[in-house]
């Protein structure tokens, strides 16, 4: 066996480097300059192979001895991480290095000169940036954003002069940049562990080639903001202090910049400072009204303390400005039956079933949305086309919600208690399980268990539900301080809130 095939242990391996470029094994890091991201144990495995290999070709063969232990490993495994290297050669690495296909053969890393690689990149440590000039914007046109009459300011300006001032001067970046903004802000629209990641590593692109761009780092600090609630504590830790310290890089050019206000607010937990997160938000979305994630931050946010119109109201909006995407979808399906918009949901569910069918985050508001609205006949026939099963998923958790949705239609004693007996134990293994069984509970009038889940979920009474979200090998996680408030609010748990304990528990 070589030694790029052998066995590698992330822990024992020393750090690397490739030009500006800095690989850290052990803490799994990518650092360019100021800017970190972190990778999947697999993914950084495949890349310290391809990395001592020194330029060799390994096959399939190789990389799953040195990285899968020998395991017999699919083509999509393998070719989902060598994807995912390459988005982060092309990201952080700033094209300093690439991997290559060899077909019929394998793979090599490819390391580049400056000058193949692309313009050089100067760093700006943040003691040595000037003050930056503030230029007020122009005349703005005003559009209505919510009921509550908030406007919002789309300001026109022209190109000119050099870049350098030019950004310094303005928010609006040159087009290369423009670009790299948007696909981040499409790949944080996954809303899963993989889009924040490769968020992160394009916001990051952008600051190392525009290191004067306020909104580049304020991007970069907001999408580090957001994505820490769904992390292992140790990087949720992580992920806040980065997103604090990029904030103030972004306020350090610019002190009204929207974006990094806007993750100095959610940088810390949300649940007590709904309110000042609000104003923060509302005041982002006067200087980018266009926003997705702006607007997604204030929807999710009225959703969590029960304004569910107004929160329906910013995804309308949210469907005016963007193309469909799965998270939107998702968000809009809830946020529409809470606000008792149930045929406009209903229309929603209708166009996620036809361009995303077998998306996981579509497939289970639409399984939900039907459950909770009295049609379970309508939810089991979604589970009898195997064709159309949410990518990922394991098949006994489908069985499961197949389960619990034929106890609705049967209302059978035996079934609706065996159900909930699962849902109950299904609780202790996870927050998004938690979630599920209070609106299982609530489902079949069993409000007390609803209240000793959501006692264990929010404030760990009883017993202590794990951040995990489903199973550590989907990544996703959510602190005790970082619980989602608005199952609260959902159609599902109404026996809750009418319940007398639910103002104590509020």
């Amino acid at each position: 066996m070589s030694d790029a095939a052998a066995p590698i242990e992330l822990a024992h391996e020393p750090p690397y480097t490739i030009g500006p470029l800095r690989i850290c094994p052990s803490t799994r890091e990518l650092v360019r300059g100021d800017a970190t991201e972190v990778l999947e144990p697999r993914v950084m495995q495949v890349l310290v192979a391809l990395y001592r290999a020194g330029g060799a070709i390994l096959s399939r063969d190789d990389l799953t001895r040195s990285c899968w232990a020998g395991r017999a490993v699919g083509e999509d495994a393998i070719n989902r991480v060598i994807s995912r290297l390459r988005r982060a050669a092309e990201g952080i690495g700033g094209g300093v290095f690439r991997i290559e296909t060899v077909t019929k053969v394998g793979y090599r890393l490819v390391e580049l000169d400056r000058a193949e690689a692309g313009p050089a990149i100067v760093e700006i440590p943040l003691e040595q940036t000037a003050p930056p000039t503030v230029v007020a914007p122009g005349p703005a046109s005003r559009r209505k954003l919510l009921a509550s009459g908030v406007g919002a300011a789309a300001i026109a300006m022209a190109a000119g002069g050099w870049r350098w001032a030019y950004l310094r001067r303005s928010s609006v970046p040159p087009d290369y940049v423009a670009a790299l903004m948007t696909q981040a802000e499409l790949a944080l629209a996954q809303d899963n562990r993989e889009g924040q990641n490769q968020a992160i590593g394009l916001y990051q692109q952008v600051t190392t080639n525009e290191p004067d761009y306020p909104d580049g780092w304020g991007a970069l600090a907001f999408a580090y903001a957001f994505s820490a609630a769904y992390r292992p504590a140790s990087e949720t830790v992580a992920f806040r202090q980065r997103a604090r310290a990029v904030a103030a890089r972004a306020l350090k050019l610019d002190p009204t910049n929207a974006f990094g206000r806007v993750a100095n607010a959610i940088s810390e937990p949300i649940i007590g400072r709904w309110f000042e997160a609000e104003q923060v938000l509302r005041e982002a979305l006067q200087t980018h009204p266009d926003n997705q994630w702006l607007l997604t931050a204030l929807a999710r946010l009225l959703g969590g303390v029960g304004r569910s119109r107004d929160s329906a109201e910013a995804t309308d909006i949210l469907a005016r400005l963007q193309p469909p995407n799965p998270n939107l979808m998702f968000t809009r399906i809830l946020q529409l039956c809470a606000a008792e918009r149930q045929d406009e949901a209903d229309q929603v569910m209708a166009q996620g079933a036809r361009l995303f069918p077998t998306h996981f985050a579509v497939w289970f508001a639409r399984f939900y949305a039907l459950l909770y609205s009295g049609r379970p006949t309508a939810a089991l026939a979604m589970v009898a086309d195997r064709s159309t099963w949410p990518t990922g998923i394991p098949e006994a958790e489908i069985a499961y919600v197949s389960r619990v949705a034929a106890a609705a239609q049967t209302r059978d004693p035996a079934a609706i208690s065996a159900v909930l007996t699962e849902s109950l134990a299904r609780a202790h293994q996870g927050t998004g399980h938690a979630e599920n069984a209070m609106c299982f509970a609530c489902l079949f009038g069993a409000v007390d268990q609803a209240f000793d889940i959501a006692q264990a979920y929010y404030l760990s009474r009883g017993w202590m539900v794990p951040d995990v979200r489903f199973s550590a090998a989907q990544g996703s996680y959510l602190a005790r301080k970082d619980r989602l408030t608005h199952y609260l609010f959902y159609p599902a748990t109404a026996p809750l809130r009418g319940d007398a304990r639910f103002a104590g528990l509020v």
